[in-house]
């Protein structure tokens, strides 16, 4: 991997440094960018597991690709491992959340959903080859840029450092030594009470994640550590009422404080909110919705619309019946009709009023509908 430069510091954690790398093919002339861990190799336990556990997690869509490993030797003679993995352009899913909350623009529920559905079928695929991811928070979740999905993003788990093997048919690991692996406020109780790890682990912290995308909020507000663990283990998450009461289920599905009782992957991928969040996605895919971008790579929720009128027939019934559909399960759209003649050909004068008052109870202060459609009832 000497081919590698690295150019600048990304961020660091407790193993060391994460570096922006790039490669260039001299035949080629491609450049080929990474993202490269380093620790000193006396430090790079964590970084040496996480590589073997990404081997194994390699064909999987839904986790952050592993790209190599090598040693380096500095000028001073200290060795440092290097862990190469794919770049993510657009930075974590903690950025995101953050980037939302100071603009004051929450997301939809459709593209929580949709972030959850990818989260979910990345943990799958890490609890089917037999491992717990143990850390999962918006920090360890990467966003990659999707434009053809409608404008959202694709979302891969990352940092397996505090990762736990869990064989075939044992549901937790425990032991005296063993306390609680993950960040505090996305741990469950069963790990602060018992220092249970199981698959059920990780579907508490996606509870905590998706959350967080829905409120731009942790879940849990506290004074100090105490504090924390003593609302973790004794305490209901607050979610606020704002939030629909399919997500609300399905969160509290996620935060069901017996491990035993909490919903596996399989379930929640089965769940009405993902259910419903995938059937809008699909519908902006074949309706050529798309989303809006700011320069810094935050959603701005509204979505637009573009439907060209050249006869009263133009919108047949199973399209209308879906586009309706559409526009229930997310009002955050903008919808622009053009006519090839004068709208009065099409409606009476009395049908545009109703069909005005009838598209209204649609509209929410993010829609904008020029013309009305008789066809969309």
């Amino acid at each position: 991997m000497d081919q590698w430069m690295k150019l600048y510091v990304l961020g660091a954690g407790s193993y060391g440094k994460v570096y922006y790398a790039v490669k260039m093919d001299p035949f080629s002339l491609c450049v080929s960018v990474a993202a490269v861990k380093c620790a000193d190799m006396n430090r790079s336990v964590s970084l040496q597991q996480e590589a073997e556990i990404l081997t194994t997690l390699k064909d999987s869509p839904y986790v952050v690709q592993f790209i190599g490993s090598d040693v380096s030797i500095d000028n001073g003679g200290i060795s440092t491992y290097n862990l190469f993995l794919e770049y993510a352009y657009g930075g974590s899913l903690h950025d995101l959340i953050v980037n939302s909350k100071m603009r004051r623009i929450r997301m939809s529920e459709v593209e929580v959903g949709f972030y959850a559905y990818q989260l979910l079928k990345g943990i799958q695929h890490v609890h089917e080859k037999g491992w717990v991811h143990c850390d999962i928070k918006p920090a360890n979740v990467l966003i990659f840029n999707n434009a053809e999905r409608g404008g959202m993003h694709k979302l891969k788990l990352a940092d397996f450092g505090l990762s736990l093997r869990v064989p075939e048919g044992v549901a937790y690991m425990t032991g005296a030594t063993m306390s609680n692996k993950g960040t505090l406020p996305y741990a469950p109780p069963e790990s602060l009470i018992s220092g249970f790890h199981g698959r059920s682990y990780d579907i508490w912290s996606l509870g905590c994640t998706v959350a967080e995308m829905m409120t731009g909020c942790r879940v849990w507000i506290y004074r100090d550590t105490k504090d924390l663990q003593w609302k973790i283990m004794n305490e209901e998450p607050m979610i606020p009422s704002d939030v629909s009461e399919i997500a609300r289920d399905f969160l509290y599905k996620c935060l069901i404080k017996d491990p035993l009782k909490r919903w596996t992957t399989q379930q929640l991928l089965q769940h009405p909110f993902i259910q419903q969040a995938l059937l809008c996605t699909r519908m902006r895919e074949t309706h050529g919705i798309t989303s809006r971008v700011n320069p810094f790579g935050c959603r701005l929720g509204i979505y637009r619309k573009e439907i060209h009128i050249s006869s009263p027939r133009v919108v047949e019934s199973s399209r209308r019946n879906r586009l309706s559909k559409f526009l229930i399960a997310d009002p955050a759209i903008s919808i622009s009709i053009s006519f090839s003649d004068h709208p009065s050909k099409f409606f009476s004068s009395q049908s545009m009023s109703k069909l005005r008052h009838r598209m209204s109870q649609f509209c929410s202060r993010n829609i904008t509908i020029s013309i009305p459609i008789k066809h969309l009832e």
